[in-house]
């Protein structure tokens, strides 16, 4: 399998991330990429030039992190990191939901920076960082989210990876004050080797 990806992309990190859950990290040839440069083999991989998207042995192009880590959970071995029916697949929807929603809200606000650095005003990131607070917050405060029966699931896989994403780019939300129990679960899930490998 091929998969373009990019060192500080926390999408392509959170596929790499369920590749090793998976024992599926030597049968992954990466591509490394800047999407921003839109190379032909990327565009032909995905037609909106971003990362990751993987190739799979047999040809076929998956794009969107959310299909390929379904993908790799379905052809990896192990348990299911996404359950398939229940109680309890909702409640991994839901963290993998709020965890999804992190990672976009902490790109966004990096992207809104990094191209219009010389605004004196960034309305759409105030509003993304503000978002960014009130997920730690939720997570925080609901114990059901910080709780796994044993390994981490999808759902904890994306938090941890939203929450590392905000540490490199968005140090100042210093959210670890304010959710401790929040910081004890990241502390534990940052250091798997899984996370320990695909650090960017």
């Amino acid at each position: 399998m091929k998969l373009y990806l990019n060192k500080p992309s926390p999408s392509a990190r959170l596929v790499m991330v369920v590749a090793h859950e998976k024992g599926l990290q030597e049968k992954i040839e990466p591509a490394w990429t800047d999407p921003w440069e839109s190379k032909p083999e990327l565009l032909a991989a995905n037609p909106f030039s971003k990362v990751p998207a993987l190739v799979t042995d047999a040809g076929v192009t998956i794009v969107d992190s959310t299909c390929i880590c379904d993908h790799l959970d379905e052809i990896g071995g192990g348990r299911r990191l996404m359950p398939e029916r229940g109680r309890e697949r909702l409640q991994v929807l839901r963290k993998y939901g709020l965890g999804r929603g992190l990672i976009d809200a902490a790109f966004a606000v990096t992207i809104e920076r990094r191209f219009h650095a010389s605004s004196e005003e960034l309305p759409l990131a105030d509003r993304w960082l503000a978002s960014v607070g009130r997920s730690l917050d939720a997570f925080d405060r609901d114990p059901e989210l910080l709780a796994t029966n044993g390994s981490p699931d999808l759902g904890d896989l994306a938090l941890a990876g939203g929450l590392s994403y905000t540490d490199f780019r968005l140090p100042e939300a210093k959210w670890r004050g304010a959710a401790p129990s929040l910081s004890r679960r990241f502390d534990r899930l940052a250091a798997r080797p899984s996370m320990e490998a695909t650090k960017p």
